[in-house]
């Protein structure tokens, strides 16, 4: 498969902190992916890279196999489309703000008119190409956005937190908006989230980061803090871990790997809490349980698991779950 990006030991550092720190990525063309954290874990920053809007202070980004040393030939930007978290369109109709748009990257005039009606044709759009842009809904205008950076039809598609302060109608179309676009064929989609359930959805993966670095680590469980001799202090609660990292600032335990009990279970487990039982919650074809102990804990279990445990919200239950499940970084 070809290579879409492929960063190596990248650094960004603004006013002397490290806001992104990867030594290695390596992201595959023709799928679609979810930058996945809290705020302030990086995603912009990495978006910005990944768009070449920004430069890393070291390291190196291969964009299809070849590097990028300063500045991206006009071969490549339009191999790019970019869409920004609060995206500015301007004075013009919605159509306008397209041609425009194909004019600058260099397309040819004959060829505006049917690349900007195939481009609202994808975002759902064409009883809007003439409207005024300052009138559009802030759905709308995200979807406008999304048709101007797609209409000179690059390989790649970044977005930044496209789906924030949208209600569910505008989400779903914009979600429809960008199927379109990933279901072509070499297309890839790449965007950027808090909100893990979005990035199921819609993603084939995701990218986990947190403070700037990226994690294998489930992202349900996350908690920050201090480990020291073998416990994690969050601040609240002490959770075991079998790591030996003595600079570790963030755990995460898998929420497949906790096991729940309406009675404390004699094991070998090192860590177990008793919790109330807020949430019972479908998530695909498992259940997901939401448990509020000194922390808040998610837990993932069958329907067959959910049936035989007989629980009721307001329950109190029993968390256990190996130092195994622990990761910390």
């Amino acid at each position: 498969m070809t290579s879409a990006y492929e960063l190596s030991d990248i650094t960004l550092e603004q006013q002397k902190k490290i806001i992104l720190d990867i030594p290695q990525l390596t992201i595959d063309s023709g799928q679609c992916l979810a930058l996945l954290g809290e705020n302030g874990a990086g995603k912009t920053s990495l978006i910005n890279l990944l768009a070449f809007t920004s430069r890393a202070n070291q390291g190196s980004i291969r964009l299809f196999n070849q590097v990028v040393r300063s500045k991206l030939k006009p071969s490549q930007r339009r191999r790019i489309g970019l869409v920004h978290q609060q995206p500015f369109l301007l004075p013009g109709t919605v159509a306008d703000n397209i041609r425009l748009a194909l004019s600058l990257q260099g397309v040819k005039r004959s060829q505006i008119p049917a690349l900007t009606q195939q481009a609202l044709v994808q975002v759902n759009l064409i009883d809007l190409a003439d409207q005024v842009a300052s009138t559009l809904s802030g759905g709308e205008l995200k979807r406008v956005a999304i048709a101007r950076a797609i209409a000179y039809q690059p390989d790649i598609l970044l977005l930044d937190e496209p789906f924030s302060h949208l209600d569910h109608r505008h989400i779903q179309l914009l979600e429809d908006s960008i199927n379109n676009f990933a279901q072509q064929t070499g297309k890839t989609v790449i965007f950027s989230t808090h909100d893990r359930f979005q990035a199921q959805a819609l993603a084939n993966a995701t990218i986990n980061l947190v403070a700037g670095k990226i994690t294998a680590a489930p992202l349900l469980n996350l908690y920050h803090g201090t480990l020291d001799q073998h416990f994690f202090n969050t601040g609240k609660m002490m959770i075991h871990a079998t790591s030996e990292l003595t600079n570790a600032r963030h755990l995460a335990v898998d929420p497949r790997e906790i096991i729940v009990s309406p009675q404390p279970l004699e094991s070998s487990m090192r860590n177990s809490f008793s919790g109330r039982l807020i949430l019972i919650a479908e998530e695909g074809h498992a259940i997901r349980l939401t448990i509020e102990c000194a922390e808040r804990f998610h837990v993932i279990i069958s329907p067959e698991a959910l049936s035989s445990l007989n629980l009721s919200l307001g329950d109190t239950i029993w968390l256990s779950f190996k130092s195994t499940a622990v990761t910390v970084f």
